[in-house]
């Protein structure tokens, strides 16, 4: 794994989430989005993994994550 070289939080993240990957201890879900908080662009990332099926990774810059899963609206 890389030190920190100016990536964002998130692709510091995924560069452990492959190696731990590699070793099969990954804590993230298949195919899950990594992104970063702090993204401009964030709203739009998140919903079109989300439109993907795709699990999201939100990674702070002080590098903690949360994951969000979508569930269906069923009216």
């Amino acid at each position: 794994m890389s030190t920190n070289n100016g990536d964002s939080p998130a692709v510091r993240v995924m560069e452990a989430a492959i190696e731990l990957a590699i070793e099969d201890r990954s804590p993230y879900p298949e195919r899950a989005v990594l992104i970063d908080v702090d993204s401009p662009c964030v709203g739009v990332a998140i919903k079109r993994a989300i439109d993907e099926g795709r699990a999201v990774v939100l990674v702070s810059a002080d590098g903690s994550k949360r994951i969000l899963r979508a569930e269906p609206v069923h009216s």
